[in-house]
């Protein structure tokens, strides 16, 4: 599973004397990552730390009963622990949909109530975290994807109920593009947000679409074009205003945009240009084949900016044009709607029930206490 932020976190420095518990890193990341904008700067060591107190002093069966009565902090902080894995027996994103479930599923009564009540601001870190669920969905890879049926089939939800069991990862792609752009509409532009639209954004570019189109002509999702565009120009004027030029004509002639390469040619043509979607005037040229593959995961920041990790190829072209089709923008249909399930699709759920352990969100529980030694210390 990809964490946007994994890797700063467990560079940081922290102090030794804090109960380091496993996945914790993974933990602060999904906080990061999901609950506020993505122009906050953040402490990590300082808030490593805070996340470390705050494990300890409150367990997940606390968290689950808070769940239970309905408190969307406890049901958002409840999807951090399933997501991240930590304090819990097993990571399961499913787990953390499931929980997400009691605010972002208007289908459920409780869901609507729950939205009436629930501060906006709580309302759009759970459509936030339920994107960075779905992505996780979409790029998982084979092996994990199996894990995830079979939490689908543990937790039974209603939405999974009326898709089908094991849908492709366009399927969950277009959820976490419907719950990004949710949570854009109330005001909380994450990183995870941001991800999910850059990665759809460039998968449509793919499929030959014109996404600069999509922030004013896409029929859905508009609100996220929008801020995906306007965070797609910020890098590049960022860009624009760090960089040299990558190519410069001196006394030893034109030379290559690879840090290192020392390699010069007389004329510009003879330099390779990078064949991306990157604006003209941020292409780099290369002396060689090689020379590209060195500065792609500088470049890559500009020519695919907000990806991360490896995406998995979608072959169903169709259905990405479908998804992202311009015209007239349409409100989501989203129907109210009980069990439709045929008696043949009643009797197969109720046989993967049976043969499945209780659908019951403790199962996952792991009571850590400050008794338990560390995972690991930093």
């Amino acid at each position: 599973m990809q964490q946007f932020r994994g890797n700063a976190v467990k560079d940081v420095d922290l102090d030794p004397d804090i109960p380091i518990y496993q996945n914790m890193d993974k933990y602060l990341s999904v906080k990061l990552d999901c609950l506020s904008d993505y122009r906050v700067e953040h402490d990590i060591a300082k808030e490593m730390k805070e996340c470390s107190t705050y494990l300890t002093q409150v367990k997940s069966v606390q968290i689950i009963d808070r769940a239970d009565a309905h408190d969307p902090e406890a049901i958002i902080e409840l999807a951090v622990r399933f997501i991240s894995g930590c304090a819990m027996r097993k990571q399961s994103v499913e787990g953390a949909l499931c929980s997400l479930d009691a605010i972002t599923d208007p289908t459920r009564e409780a869901a609507r109530s729950s939205r009436k009540v629930t501060p906006p601001e709580l309302v759009g870190q759970a459509y936030s975290l339920a994107a960075h669920a779905q992505y996780q969905k979409f790029v998982a890879s084979p092996a994990e994807r199996q894990d995830i049926e079979t939490d689908e089939h543990l937790f039974c939800r209603s939405e999974t109920r009326r898709l089908g069991y094991g849908q492709p990862p366009l399927t969950s792609l277009a959820l976490a593009a419907h719950h990004a752009n949710e949570s854009v509409k109330l005001g909380l532009v994450s990183h995870a947000v941001l991800t999910v639209g850059m990665t759809f954004r460039d998968i449509g570019e793919s499929c030959g679409v014109d996404v600069t189109m999509m922030p004013e002509g896409a029929k859905k999702f508009r609100p996220l074009w929008r801020e995906v565009a306007r965070r797609v120009e910020e890098i590049y004027e960022q860009e624009r205003k760090r960089r040299q030029p990558s190519e410069q004509k001196d006394g030893c002639g034109f030379a290559c945009a690879a840090e290192g390469c020392d390699v010069r040619r007389e004329q510009k043509s003879a330099l390779r240009s990078c064949a991306g979607k990157c604006p003209t005037d941020l292409k780099p040229s290369y002396t060689h084949l090689h020379s590209s593959v060195q500065d792609w995961p500088r470049h890559k920041l500009i020519c695919k900016p907000g990806i991360t990790g490896k995406i998995p190829k979608v072959t169903d072209k169709a259905k990405v044009l479908e998804l992202l089709e311009v015209g007239d923008e349409v409100e989501e249909e989203l129907q109210v709607q009980e069990d439709e399930r045929t008696d043949a699709e009643l009797e197969a759920f109720r046989a993967a029930r049976r043969s499945a352990p209780p659908v019951d969100p403790k199962y996952a529980v792991l009571d850590i206490s400050e008794s338990e030694p560390p995972a690991s210390e930093a």
